[in-house]
């Protein structure tokens, strides 16, 4: 068969199915409905399928199985997408003319920080750009390293107590940058009683928490240290954002735990008191990362030291004071 023939996109779809083994998760990946990628599935094993006399996947209960072709060809499959990727690179960025769309994502807890740092000042630089952003997940470094994600910012911990994956050393050898660093606070309700109270180790662990999940987990790096401490918190809600937490914890007597930039933003939303955190937390390091595909892209170059330098021009950190 004659490359002309094929239409290259279904590669991409043929390595993306292989590594999701799904139709609905590929769909979810490419932003398409379901349908379309059944279509593409279709025309996949006409045009691929049918010069291997292969079907390439194959039911199995509600998802795909590859066959041992299609398992065989991933591999090079993921190296083709690299070089084109490299082959495909403008050796010129103009940021006033271009129109292309950088694919993002970013940790809640980091959007309403990074994003207002930079977003007015990139629409007069590069009026044409288009950023296509989503909250991170627990496959959001996956999605970099198969060159699916433009870009990811996410928070990792300084701390050599935190358990995978959230210590700085269990990220991948992936191109990053670190933006900042900031400290963890606990949040209660403006009338709590506890703000009547020494704020001390002992008070801290009378609260009930709210867990929030990140990247579909909940445990992190306070539930190592209460551990090691031989402490336990009472963990009386599990929710899926910060948003829902911060509005739990201002109607009831639960706590909740974030980072104090982000903290700051929401006690001037909701009805918070924020507090430092009565025991020693290493410090979250917020960390830019990219595919090793897009590291000499210069328009790719060109936005992610815009963005790093805004960061560092006009994302402040403001710690609680302590209240003893």
């Amino acid at each position: 068969m004659q490359l002309a023939q094929i239409d290259l996109n279904l590669l991409k779809l043929m390595l993306i199915l292989l590594e999701e083994g799904s139709v609905s998760r590929a769909a979810y990946q490419l932003n398409l409905t379901q349908s379309a990628v059944s279509k593409q599935l279709t025309k996949l094993r006409e045009q691929v399928g049918g010069e291997l006399k292969d079907p390439l996947f194959i039911k199995a209960g509600t998802g795909l199985k590859a066959t041992a072709k299609a398992q065989a060809m991933e591999q090079p499959l993921r190296e083709w997408i690299r070089l084109y990727c490299q082959m495909m690179v403008p050796s010129q960025f103009d940021p006033k003319e271009d129109e292309r769309e950088f694919k993002i994502s970013i940790a809640e807890n980091a959007f309403p920080v990074v994003v207002p740092s930079f977003m007015q000042s990139l629409t007069q630089a590069a009026p044409k750009v288009k950023l296509n952003i989503a909250k991170t997940h627990s496959k959001s470094i996956q999605l970099v390293e198969q060159s699916q994600l433009d870009l990811l910012i996410i928070a990792r911990d300084t701390d050599s107590r935190a358990g995978f994956p959230w210590n700085i050393n269990h990220l991948p050898d992936l191109p990053k940058v670190a933006l900042f660093e900031d400290e963890n606070v606990c949040l209660v309700r403006n009338n709590h009683p506890i703000l009547e109270s020494t704020w001390n180790l002992e008070n801290f662990l009378t609260l009930s928490r709210i867990k929030i999940s990140v990247e579909e987990q909940t445990r992190w790096l306070l539930d190592e240290v209460l551990l090691a401490q031989g402490n336990e918190s009472t963990d009386l809600a599990v929710v899926a954002d910060f948003h829902s937490a911060a509005l739990l914890t201002q109607h009831s007597d639960m706590s909740m735990i974030c980072t104090s930039a982000f903290a700051n933003q929401l006690c001037e939303r909701y009805q918070l008191k924020m507090l430092p955190m009565p025991f020693h937390l290493a410090p979250a390091r917020y960390f830019m990362l990219w595919p090793e595909t897009q590291q000499t892209n210069p328009a790719h170059i060109w936005l992610r030291e815009f963005i790093q330098q805004k960061c560092l021009e006009h994302v402040t950190i403001n710690p609680p004071e302590s209240l003893n």
